[in-house]
């Protein structure tokens, strides 16, 4: 009988634990605006099942809110999202609010403590250590990578859309990117583009699917509850494949440089001469030391992660942005020609690349409406006073780099597509930070972005970039989204929408779920 009781009044004793817990955090963040919460569950369920539900609901609590901060609850997790630019500023510029949210935690086991997840004077360190790696000089270097891997996607897109076929380019992007990154960080072919079933190709494309799903369910990020879950042992497998396959890489370049050369073996399948990523730290110091073997598989991983999830999202959405925007796709060919000559199917130069004006700006709104990191994690291990918004102790911060791009007090007209916007309009520093800012800005958002305009530019001189079918070009300049505006959601289910539309998934990178659809139609 006692037992009994016990067994009943667990969940209860439980309950009160929880309540005490966090009363003091409770008392402070809900004295900012916020959704209604449930017990136990808080504002848990009011965010979808799945990650495609949570970003309209998001800006859907985001608008409700005066398209400014809010706090919610995912249980007993106390969390506020930081749309405010100059609450961004403060945050993105503070030297101390650097520890990143408990979401990066599922990233360990790959990453280890890279730039991306480390954090005190591990982090200082190798960011002032890597930093030189995106050098003018170097980055020429890496721009000729991605000269020649685009030539090739070029090649193999014209077989893929031949005869007006609909492709997924937000899949085809996904290989090329995955063989600059490879290329460009360890100096080796995988020849996705070619192989996409290659065991390495696919454990990179599933790992980072099945992390970009871990992100979305808070249970499944324990990596001791984890274990236990159905997709483990694919996740396991993935894990091994890279883990060994990155390893291998670094213990055949280590030896070169011991050797003597930086050349890897003769007749090595991946061989190749230029300097890579990967180089750069075997040459680098810090503390006066060299870094040990560790240190460089966590600094690589990290870059391929980084520098291939990110410019597959740039990639893809600016290119099915062209297809939904004719006139501004006139005017990037136009520019193209005019920097280019007669010879449209050359590689441009570096210098080219930063002549094209117009397409910098058609990049720049693309990055403002689909950023490839749409949210940013942080978290308080002390109490914040920001600009009288207290923060305590033991809170994660979402950051909110989207609905910048969305708030109709920094820009005009938010849901028009408008890359002139930004001859004319001039966002604060805090306003418009695609790629963050402050100390832990994006170190390679150089490299990034030469990537997207080099893809970009060869794809928009080789084909006519169409939409998957013809109603969807848009004829009045408005995207086909409801971000931002009152009841997004029914809106959306109210309109249907095409099945072609992009059904965004926001979790660590921004994707569509259901692909980016596009037909290419070959330039003569």
């Amino acid at each position: 009988m006692f037992l009994l009781f016990f067994l009943l009044a667990l969940p209860v004793i439980w309950f009160l634990y929880m309540e005490f817990k966090v009363a003091r955090k409770k008392r402070i963040l809900n004295k900012v605006p916020g959704p209604a919460t449930v017990p136990v569950f808080g504002n848990a369920l009011q965010f979808g099942k799945n990650p495609t539900e949570i970003v309209n609901k998001y800006f859907e609590l985001w608008h409700e809110n005066g398209m400014d901060n809010f706090r919610f609850w995912i249980g007993y997790y106390a969390n506020i999202s930081i749309s405010n630019p100059k609450h961004m500023e403060y945050i993105l510029n503070s030297n101390t609010l650097i520890q990143k949210s408990d979401i990066y935690d599922m990233l360990h086991p790959w990453l280890g403590l890279g730039l991306l997840t480390s954090t005190g004077s591990k982090w200082h360190k190798h960011r002032k250590m890597i930093t030189p790696s995106f050098h003018f000089n170097i980055l020429q270097d890496f721009h000729q990578v991605m000269n020649e891997n685009s030539t090739k996607f070029i090649k193999l897109l014209k077989q893929a859309a031949a005869g007006d076929s609909i492709i997924d380019f937000q899949d085809q992007a996904h290989y090329l990117t995955l063989d600059v990154i490879c290329d460009t960080a360890m100096g080796v072919s995988i020849n996705a583009m070619d192989q996409h079933d290659s065991k390495v190709v696919k454990a990179f494309k599933d790992l980072c699917y099945i992390i970009n799903c871990r992100a979305f369910d808070p249970l499944k990020r324990s990596e001791l509850l984890y274990r236990f879950s159905p997709e483990y042992p694919a996740y396991k497998e993935s894990l091994t494949v890279l883990q060994n396959f990155t390893n291998e890489i670094i213990e055949k370049r280590i030896e070169a440089h011991r050797s003597g050369s930086a050349k890897q073996h003769e007749g090595d399948e991946f061989s190749r001469k230029k300097m890579a990523f990967l180089d750069t730290l075997l040459s680098s110091t810090i503390d006066g030391r060299p870094l040990n073997q560790q240190e460089i598989y966590e600094e690589v991983s990290t870059f391929m992660f980084e520098g291939h999830d990110t410019t597959t999202s740039g990639v893809g959405f600016a290119v099915y942005l062209l297809s939904r925007f004719p006139a501004e796709q006139r005017k990037i060919f136009e520019e193209q020609r005019q920097i280019m000559g007669s010879d449209l199917g050359r590689d441009a130069t570096y210098q080219e690349l930063a002549d094209m004006k117009y397409l910098d700006l058609f990049i720049k709104e693309a990055q403002r409406v689909y950023p490839s990191v749409p949210f940013i994690g942080r978290y308080t291990e002390k109490d914040y006073d920001i600009h009288g918004t207290i923060i305590p102790k033991g809170t994660t911060i979402n950051l909110s780099l989207m609905a910048l791009g969305y708030n109709s007090r920094i820009f005009k007209e938010p849901h028009r597509f408008r890359p002139e916007r930004f001859e004319t309009e001039k966002p604060g520093p805090f306003e418009y930070v695609p790629f963050s800012a402050g100390p832990r800005n994006c170190v390679g958002q150089k490299f990034a972005l030469l990537e997207i305009k080099t893809i970009t530019s060869k794809i928009v001189r080789s084909f006519e970039v169409l939409p998957a079918v013809d109603e969807l070009e848009s004829t009045d300049g408005y995207l086909n989204t409801y971000l931002g505006l009152p009841n997004a959601e029914k809106l959306r289910k109210e309109a249907q929408g095409h099945k072609y539309d992009p059904i965004l998934s926001a979790v660590l990178t921004l994707k569509s779920e259901n692909g980016l659809h596009l037909r290419l139609r070959e330039r003569k």
